[in-house]
């Protein structure tokens, strides 16, 4: 069901136009394609003349409701400060565009784009690997449930992954799937994918070596998921029951987790040195320097990239902030753009304190994992603006859904449903609010 939401909403008429305009990760695919790393200049100019053309097509019918017309003066003065959204965010070395984004969104696409060429939808990738997320966080569940880590049901199952589909920021990014979304989306699919992995780990190793590679594979998508590696490590101490073979299991399954990891980052490393000479740059700092928001650019050059000073501001947006907004053009109520508090966004996390009540080796992996990986984003220079709700969420998203379910006791009651209901509701808001701003 989830699937077909994202597939209803994503087909709208809204984003027709948006196959023609070359997204970020389709640009880079297309270019690894043609033997190089940087975006191709020719794909660039395209995007210009495609970006004017509808920007152009755009005022003149603005114009001519008006009963005025647009003189070539008036469009000449008007290109000169006509910058292409797709020229933003990007990392510009020599006049070369390049992504500072992981390899794998573009990665996966390269079949796609292979066959389909720069009119390959970001968007339908990003809907049909999302509904993929939202059936691996039903089949975490139920492992759990079997591993006896969690008390869940089917109903649960169904209503927790559910909730994580439509009931979280997972709901707009899907459906959006550009540039930073669509990267959003696949780390999700594979973190997901090595909690489901790692929960399997007393089958074999194997299944530890694979949980490693999915982290891998989500940290080649977006770094900052290494944050929640510490869950990956504890986990596997609540898979033994006696002490002695808790130790020495969960030390062997450590090295074969940490083994395709390690491949992972030296890939990415590797990926950073052929790009821009340095294994140690991503080019955040470069985009921050020649493609970001002047905001971002200023709090870098004061601050970092990471520093304590984020830390209040940060904690106002991912916990407190309650505030909407008006459309400054329709005054209709909206969301803040710099994100509002978790638990109006999605009410069912509440159920994360619950979860602190209970003490065991499972729980607290989750909660380092989280916690760890909470710790690095409010430490980050940003929240994620413009957005619907805090995005970076996503990051930890699969781990919190499981300190819900811990929270629930593994019971649908009326007041679960009530606040999964209402965390559907609103997201289903803020994402037709979201995409009627952007689009």
């Amino acid at each position: 069901m989830t699937g077909f939401i994202y597939l209803w909403v994503a087909s709208s008429g809204t984003f027709a136009f948006r196959v023609s305009l070359f997204p970020h990760h389709i640009m880079i695919a297309d270019a690894w394609l043609h033997g190089q790393l940087s975006v191709r200049q020719e794909v660039i100019d395209e995007a210009k003349r495609a970006y004017a053309a509808s920007y152009r097509d755009a005022v003149e019918r603005e114009l001519r409701a008006q009963g005025q017309e647009l003189t070539e003066a008036g469009w000449q003065e008007a290109q000169a400060h006509l910058t292409p959204p797709l020229l933003h965010d990007w990392s510009v070395v020599d006049g070369k565009y390049y992504g500072y984004f992981g390899p794998m969104p573009a990665l996966l696409l390269l079949p796609y784009v292979a066959v389909a060429g720069l009119g390959a939808s970001d968007m339908l990738f990003s809907c049909c690997l999302g509904t993929g997320t939202v059936w691996l966080i039903y089949l975490v569940i139920r492992q759990a449930n079997r591993m006896a880590f969690v008390r869940a049901d089917t109903a649960v199952c169904v209503a927790l992954a559910l909730l994580f589909g439509l009931g979280t920021v997972h709901f707009y990014c899907a459906v959006l799937g550009q540039t930073w979304f669509l990267s959003l989306i696949v780390t999700d699919f594979f973190l997901t994918l090595a909690i489901w992995c790692v929960l399997q780990s007393r089958n074999g190793l194997r299944w530890s070596v694979a949980a490693g590679a999915a982290l891998g594979a989500a940290y080649l998508a977006r770094p900052s998921v290494l944050a929640t590696a510490l869950f990956f490590y504890i986990v596997s101490l609540a898979l033994w029951d006696s002490a002695d073979l808790r130790w020495r299991r969960s030390i062997r399954h450590g090295l074969a987790l940490t083994a395709p990891l390690t491949v992972a980052i030296a890939v990415g490393l590797a990926f950073n040195y052929a790009r821009f000479g340095n294994p140690f740059e991503s080019g955040l700092r470069i985009q921050l320097e020649t493609g970001a928001n002047p905001i971002f650019r200023e709090l870098y050059h004061r601050h970092g990239i990471f520093s304590w000073h984020y830390l209040p501001t940060n904690i106002y947006y991912y916990f407190l902030n309650p505030l909407l907004q008006r459309d400054s053009d329709t005054r209709a109520i909206t969301f803040d753009p710099w994100g509002n508090s978790m638990f109006l966004v999605t009410p069912a996390l509440l159920y994360v304190f619950r979860a602190a009540r209970r003490h065991d080796w499972f729980t607290t992996a989750i909660w380092l994992g989280v916690g760890t990986s909470m710790l690095t984003l409010l430490l980050f220079h940003g929240t994620g603006w413009v957005q619907f709700g805090n995005r970076y969420l996503l990051d930890l998203m699969p781990l919190a859904v499981l300190l819900v379910v811990i929270g629930m006791s593994g019971r649908l009651t009326r007041t679960a449903a009530l606040l999964i209901g209402a965390s559907i509701i609103v997201n289903a808001w803020g994402t037709y609010r979201f995409c009627l701003e952007q689009f």
